[in-house]
C-alpha cells in the first residue's frame, strides 16, 4: 500500500486478488474510494487519459466497498 493510502480490508477473496496485481491494475484506491479504471486511451497529441470510475458496490460479492474502509 502506498502512502498516504487508507487501510482496506477486502470484502471477498475476489477482491483481494483483484486488488492485489500491480501491473496492470484495474481497482485501486484513491481519495478514501475504490476506483475502476474503465480506460485508457491514447491522445493525438501524444500524451495518455484514463476514465475512472468510484466503485459503490463490490462486482463480485455485491457488498458496499464503504464496508471495506471501516474497521
Amino acid at each position: 500500500m502506498a502512502a498516504g493510502e487508507e487501510p482496506l480490508e477486502p470484502c471477498c477473496k475476489d477482491m483481494a486478488a483483484a486488488l492485489s496485481f500491480e501491473t496492470g491494475r484495474h481497482f485501486f484506491v484513491e481519495d478514501g474510494a475504490l476506483r475502476l479504471l474503465v480506460a485508457h486511451t491514447p491522445l493525438l497529441d501524444g500524451g495518455e487519459a484514463e476514465l475512472e470510475n468510484v466503485v459503490r458496490y463490490c462486482p463480485f460479492c455485491g457488498k458496499p466497498t464503504e464496508a471495506m474502509f471501516e474497521h
